[in-house]
């Protein structure tokens, strides 16, 4: 099913003033993201922040990287209003305007406008399996990187809210979650499009909530919900929201309902022109 970019920008757009309040899972993904990134010797001039929201990573950035160009890029226009804000209001203007500056770019991340081998270092948490094509995505960033730029990432896998998704089919028969690629897909994508040394892990989060309103309420709110150009019921209706929460009732552990995440961690490099690796590491998480 293709994703639909028009309710998905809208449904982002809404979402940008209340995204940083219930966005806590996003958050802490950012966080085990930058926590593998710490990992990797790399010392970028240039970072582009692939789906930058509201810009909750500058700051991060700021921190391990003295004096670096960081570009949000987003799809949605409110978001970068708010990431700008932020940063006025964290930095003021004098930094804005100083060495290490931060630039906000509006667009699609199936067709990115920066010239050829530009970046050093492509970052992307939470944000590419919004993406129509990924195969389109993730040529267009090794276009972008630097030879010898790191692209390191986090996306949903398929076992993402997979009590919604099993409850919507027997209610409906319809795909009212988001469809994700699994990890070998995304291996061999990486391959396919010249990057080497693709790693790739996985780890389970478990949010949980007291009563479903709040879950449908933090979808909502962080702009996350189903965008397919089919789906005109989606998780809308008092009715189908009712019967949602009555088959809820089975997952329910300790008086509460969870949530299931799966997350994928990935990093590949742009090592250079000729260099073709026909294998990857896919770490057990």
């Amino acid at each position: 099913m293709i994703i639909n970019k028009t309710i998905k920008r809208i449904g982002f757009n809404r979402a940008a003033i209340t995204y940083d309040k219930h966005a806590v899972l996003q958050k802490q993904i950012s966080k085990d993201l930058f926590d593998r990134l710490s990992l990797i010797k790399i010392d970028p001039n240039i970072i582009l922040d692939l789906g930058s929201g509201t810009g909750e990573n500058n700051s991060t950035f700021k921190s391990i990287y003295k004096n670096k160009r960081i570009i949000n890029y987003d799809f949605s226009e409110r978001m970068l209003e708010q990431a700008k804000t932020k940063e006025k209001n964290l930095f003021g203007l004098k930094d804005l305007f100083g060495k290490c500056k931060v630039s906000y770019i509006c667009g699609d991340i199936e067709e990115l406008p920066f010239a050829k081998n530009l970046i050093d270092l492509v970052w992307s948490s939470s944000s590419i399996q919004w993406c129509t094509d990924l195969n389109k995505t993730l040529s267009e960033i090794k276009k972008s990187l630097n030879f010898g730029g790191l692209f390191i990432f986090s996306t949903f896998g398929p076992k993402t809210l997979n009590e919604l998704s099993n409850i919507n089919k027997s209610l409906s028969n319809k795909e009212t979650v988001n469809k994700f690629h699994d990890m070998h897909e995304i291996g061999d994508m990486l391959i396919s499009n010249g990057f080497s040394d693709p790693v790739l892990d996985s780890d389970i989060y478990t949010l949980t909530y007291s009563n479903i309103d709040k879950l449908f309420l933090d979808i909502k709110n962080i702009g996350a919900t189903s965008s397919y150009k089919s789906d005109k019921q989606g998780l809308m209706g008092k009715g189908h929201l009712k019967k949602i929460s009555m088959e809820y009732e089975k997952y329910k552990q300790s008086g509460l309902f969870p949530a299931t995440y799966e997350v994928i961690f990935g990093h590949a490099w742009n090592m250079n022109k000729n260099h073709n690796f026909k294998t990857f590491e896919i770490k057990s998480g």
